[in-house]
């Protein structure tokens, strides 16, 4: 718990450190695409997007290679569950499998906004798994004095399936064409288009 309330209060000052620039690049990038002939809100909503991940990407980098201060080696914890059991038999830390599970959440909620190729919430927790998967190796092979735990791998993805589903509304979707355009269409162009019936995710 101590070493937890270290590095959120380690990760908070980082925060504060880093939204004046956060804000720069906010306004630096909405100010480009408005000169670029983009719309004011696309302009600010998607400068703003991509200023809150780069910023929060950025701090979740910094607390997960960040080492333990005192600590030497890694420990596995390579059996599913272990460390929920720990927690829930009141020898482990509920704060520490909530701050796992919310790690990659924010990620998982605006990475899909900007990135077309995570507009399913499956490709979301394959992308969230494998960037876990890849942080728990790190940590381990640098020794930083954290428990390399197969539970932190499945709270992380679950966090950012969480999230992509909390904002599953407001991601972009393609111009649905209606059926007889298409096949107008195809007709002009000698090619068969696709047609769309209703909503989809790429």
């Amino acid at each position: 718990m101590d070493a937890l309330l270290r590095d959120f209060g380690i990760l908070i000052t980082l925060a504060f450190m880093a939204l004046p620039f956060a804000a720069a690049g906010w306004f630096v990038l909405a100010t480009h695409r408005h000169r670029r002939r983009r719309p004011v809100r696309f302009a600010v909503l998607t400068a703003g997007a991509d200023a809150a991940i780069t910023l929060i990407a950025t701090l979740a980098f910094v607390l997960v290679a960040m080492p333990i201060p005192g600590a030497s080696g890694s420990a596995l914890h390579l059996a599913p569950g272990a460390d929920l059991d720990l927690a829930l038999s009141g020898h482990g830390s509920y704060w520490q499998l909530a701050g796992n599970l919310v790690l990659l959440l924010p990620l998982g909620a605006l990475l899909p906004l900007r990135v077309d190729a995570l507009r399913t919430v499956p490709r979301v927790a394959v992308a969230a798994l494998s960037v876990s998967l890849l942080v728990e190796t790190m940590q381990f092979v640098i020794q930083s004095g954290r428990v390399t735990s197969a539970d932190d791998v499945l709270l992380n993805t679950a966090g950012a399936t969480i999230g992509a589903a909390l904002t599953r509304n407001w991601w972009p979707r393609p111009p649905v064409i209606p059926r007889q355009l298409r096949r107008e269409l195809g007709e002009r162009t000698g090619s068969q288009l696709p047609v769309v019936s209703g909503r989809q995710s790429s």
